[in-house]
């Protein structure tokens, strides 16, 4: 029978078969498939000879000379604080400046949190499927180009900006010189998560392998990840749209409507990168949801119950949201900003 040494010297039988941390023995992996690659929690590891403490003692060790991701994400959210508030600082004017470098510093952070947040979900959507990295540098380079584009004809669709006469246009030149790097500072924040949005639609567009609970467990951690990586490109919009409401208190006086272009800008590439993984990723779902929770054999009896437990599933697998809605769902500026889009349009109308 297993004993357990006491710490008297002295051994205890124990009674029941179960696994025992305090003697050696084969560690204890994850279950298998996409649900056991994509947990948060390492496989749990055998404690040596000397016992839990020295086993403590060693997984001490071995974090000591490693960065955990709290390390990491610190470092990215500091350079991007350094970075934006930097940006901010090149302004020659010093009058009602502070809110300008603050926000700007407060994008810088926001980026750089996102950078380390999107390398981490990056690692384990590779941990779960082989990804093709050229479709990803595919996905890649059509979110730089969309959002290059679209800043380069800020000038052509909002003239004021440009300056329409010839005092105004090395002011406005200058100002766009500032917001071209404060809008690559939050790009260079999203692409990690851009790069991981293509990799879960890789994921999403082949069967998922495993048993039909694994499959359940890895669509909704996919779920999950894409909402959070919403959430924070989110995140991004507000404060893009605050960088340039804080930047009309600085310099030349710019017209509202940039505010509200730039909020249109950043929130149409964010839907450039979570547009074609949340179709892919919805369908995936479905063809789940109909293989193995068809109605056709079930009693008429249960039918209601099937039917309840099904619009369940289907509403935890966000199958019953359009890509729309879940965009002004994770963009919380997304309502607002269509309704400014709209207002002005009708503006310059009259």
């Amino acid at each position: 029978m297993p004993v357990e040494p006491l710490p008297t010297g002295e051994y205890r039988v124990i009674q029941q078969r179960q696994p025992d941390p305090h003697q050696p023995g084969a560690p204890v992996h994850p279950s298998g498939g996409p649900a056991g690659v994509l947990a948060y929690t390492e496989p749990d590891r055998a404690a040596a000879h000397g016992g839990v403490v020295a086993a403590a003692a060693a997984a001490e060790a071995r974090e000591a000379g490693n960065w955990s991701i709290g390390d990491f994400r610190l470092a990215t959210m500091l350079i991007g604080t350094i970075v934006g508030g930097g940006i901010a600082l090149t302004n020659g004017s010093k009058d009602e400046r502070l809110i300008f470098v603050i926000v700007a510093a407060l994008l810088g952070a926001a980026s750089g949190e996102a950078f380390g947040f999107g390398l981490s979900r990056w690692a384990e959507v590779r941990r779960m499927h082989r990804i093709v990295k050229r479709r990803v540098w595919f996905s890649l380079l059509t979110v730089i180009a969309v959002a290059a584009g679209l800043v380069a004809a800020t000038p052509l669709l909002l003239p004021e900006v440009a300056g329409g006469n010839g005092q105004a246009v090395i002011e406005a030149h200058n100002l766009t010189a500032r917001g071209i790097a404060i809008s690559a500072l939050a790009i260079i924040g999203g692409l990690p998560s851009a790069a991981t949005l293509a990799a879960v639609k890789q994921v999403a567009a082949d069967p998922l392998p495993g048993t039909p609970g694994q499959q359940l467990d890895a669509l909704l951690r996919l779920r999950r990840m894409c909402a959070r990586m919403l959430s924070q490109l989110g995140i991004l919009v507000l404060l893009v749209m605050g960088v340039n409401a804080a930047a009309r208190t600085v310099g030349i006086d710019l017209d509202p409507g940039v505010v509200i272009f730039s909020g249109v800008v950043a929130s149409f590439v964010v839907g450039t990168m979570y547009a074609p993984t949340a179709a892919t990723l919805r369908r995936r779902g479905q063809i789940f949801v109909e293989r193995h929770f068809a109605l056709d054999h079930v009693p008429v009896a249960e039918l209601v119950d099937a039917a309840e437990n099904k619009g369940k599933l289907e509403k935890l697998l966000s199958l019953d949201q359009t890509t729309f809605g879940e965009l002004k769902a994770g963009l919380v500026v997304l309502s607002p900003v269509v309704a400014g889009a709209v207002a002005l349009m009708i503006q310059n109308l009259k």
